[in-house]
């Protein structure tokens, strides 16, 4: 659009919705009735240079149901493979592979349409099949070059002119949407039956979440090395794409399990690899992050919008770490989960303390006191969203009543 060209059209809208009534058709019980059906469904899809088909059905009464439905294709089978099956394969590449969108209504799903043209193929013996192959092909050869480009970092031109911050700081988000598609690919190829590409789509959406897990794990332990400001914005950037983590997460889970690899003293299977590292890095942001929100609690200088960065990237942390349900779910999901929650805890009570340390100390320093109850109440936050209502969250917000009346007090 930006180019000023239009849209162009999704091909063979008819012909799919088409195809999937004539599948049914041609499943069901075969009479003459049904004859007429089918004649005047493939009526408008008729070439000019193809006579119209007569109905056989009306002189076949009584012969068995295999004679029926031979009898019904022969006449029809040229438009079926000349006409409704090239338009079902484009039909199908403009959805799967190009990923246009149609506002039609009754438009079936892609799914049904692939289950109308391998059906439609096997009642034809296989004539036909070439459509269903260039549908398995482009389908191969889109997942392979979107693996390819996105491994490499690659942007689509037409996301980094529209958005060219979000191009990299949506990156998660991006690599989780691109392992939905994959998802899209393997339905689609599974549907058509073919086992083949099918594997080879497989490999391509494991190597890419494999990608995705370092690329989280080089994002948090770059934080931990250095702490600057560009480091910050790519964990920051990470964590809070945390549905978008929990996505690839779930599907290196499904990776582990469909595809078990032996592990031995010498060698880590890809996939769990991939997992433990990330979730190593994931341990060693946690700390670094307490490090630096211990230390401003306890009423260090600290930049105000810096501290409330970090208290989100641990509210992420612990966040995924509750979110992530599998059957497959690593036992120190569990341990980081209850770390960053006893953690939290301790820094509530932390900050509390201090809280009203600088408040009875003397001289008195009204600035400071106001800088430590806002900390509390970011704390305080915190533990609530952490689902930590206990007696840690009572007790600091009675402080930070407390402090707040005096204060108030004071400057009245």
């Amino acid at each position: 659009m930006r180019s000023g060209r239009p849209p162009v059209p999704l091909r063979g809208a008819r012909e799919a919705r088409d195809a999937v009534t004539l599948a049914r058709l041609l499943r069901g019980t075969i009479t003459p009735l049904r004859g007429d059906e089918v004649l005047a469904l493939l009526e408008p899809h008729r070439p000019r240079l193809v006579p119209k088909p007569v109905n056989p059905l009306a002189a076949m009464l009584g012969q068995p149901q295999g004679r029926l439905l031979e009898a019904l294709l022969r006449p029809t089978a040229p438009i079926i493979l000349d006409v409704l099956l090239p338009r079902l394969r484009d039909h199908l590449i403009d959805r799967v592979v190009h990923n246009k969108g149609n506002a039609e209504d009754g438009l079936p799903g892609a799914l049904e349409v692939a289950t109308a043209l391998r059906a439609l193929v096997g009642l034809l013996r296989g004539a036909g099949r070439g459509a269903v192959l260039s549908v398995v092909s482009a389908i191969e050869a889109d997942a392979r070059a979107d693996a390819d480009r996105l491994v490499r970092g690659e942007v689509p031109v037409a996301v980094a002119e529209e958005d060219p911050a979000g191009a990299t700081a949506g990156a998660m988000d991006s690599l989780a949407h691109a392992l939905l598609r994959f998802e899209a690919r393997r339905l689609m190829l599974e549907t058509l039956g073919a086992t083949v590409a099918l594997r080879d789509v497989v490999y391509q959406s494991r190597r890419l979440t494999r990608h995705a897990l370092r690329r989280a794990a080089e994002a948090m332990d770059g934080f931990g090395a250095d702490r600057g400001i560009k480091a910050l914005h790519a964990s920051l950037a990470t964590l809070a794409s945390v549905d978008g983590l929990l996505v690839v997460a779930m599907r290196n889970l499904d990776d582990q399990e469909e595809h078990r690899e032996e592990a031995n003293a010498f060698v880590e299977p890809a996939d769990r690899k991939a997992m433990n590292d990330c979730l190593s890095a994931a341990w060693r942001l946690s700390d670094t992050l307490f490090d630096l929100v211990g230390k401003a609690a306890n009423g260090g200088d600290l930049d105000e919008l810096l501290f409330e960065a970090l208290l989100r990237q641990l509210r992420s942390l612990h966040q995924f770490c509750t979110d992530l349900d599998h059957a497959g779910r690593p036992a120190v999901l569990d341990t980081l989960e209850r770390r960053l929650a006893e953690r939290s805890r301790a820094l509530a009570r932390i900050a509390g303390e201090r809280l009203v340390g600088i408040l009875l100390a003397r001289p008195a320093d009204p600035a400071k006191a106001r800088r430590l109850l806002a900390r509390g109440q970011s704390l305080a936050q915190l533990l609530y969203d952490m689902g930590q209502d206990g007696d840690e969250l009572e007790a600091l917000a009675l402080r930070l009543v407390v402090a707040r009346d005096a204060l108030n007090h004071a400057a009245a």
